[in-house]
């Protein structure tokens, strides 16, 4: 079996220093072992835009199971249910798409679900888009 193209994040707090270091949005991929939403997502969607290497230089890409017993390390590096955290972005549907700050803080209103396919990458890329602009750094 191939390594996934998506990192799961584990820490929150490491990611943080890197996405600061780099200067660079989090794109976080909420989701679920047997959401067949969710894979659908990362097949038709997220695994293309890596491999054809959109946003490379702009974002991080990272994925949170929130399944029962999946625990993480907060931005705050407290350990706690990744279920829990994602509740903390209002987060009860899965799929769910995140765009963060180094700091954890939302850049863009989430997106939550899919519905069409054929306009998701559109909306998806105009978020990403917005998102960005929005960094400190990256601000004009």
């Amino acid at each position: 079996m191939s390594k996934p193209l998506i990192q799961r994040v584990r820490d929150f707090a490491e990611l943080a220093k890197l996405a600061a270091y780099e200067n660079r949005l989090i794109l976080l991929l909420v989701s679920q072992q047997e959401c067949p939403y969710c894979h659908l997502i990362k097949e038709e969607i997220i695994r293309p835009m890596i491999l054809g290497g959109d946003f490379r230089d702009d974002i991080l890409i990272r994925e949170l199971f929130i399944d029962a017993g999946e625990k993480i390390r907060d931005f705050k590096g407290v350990e706690r249910e990744a279920a829990d955290f994602a509740h903390g972005y209002g987060i009860f549907v899965t799929p769910t798409l995140l765009f963060l700050e180094a700091d954890g803080t939302e850049l863009e209103k989430k997106m939550t679900g899919i519905n069409t396919v054929e306009m998701y990458w559109y909306y998806l890329s105009q978020s990403i888009q917005d998102a960005i602009s929005k960094l400190p750094e990256k601000a004009s």
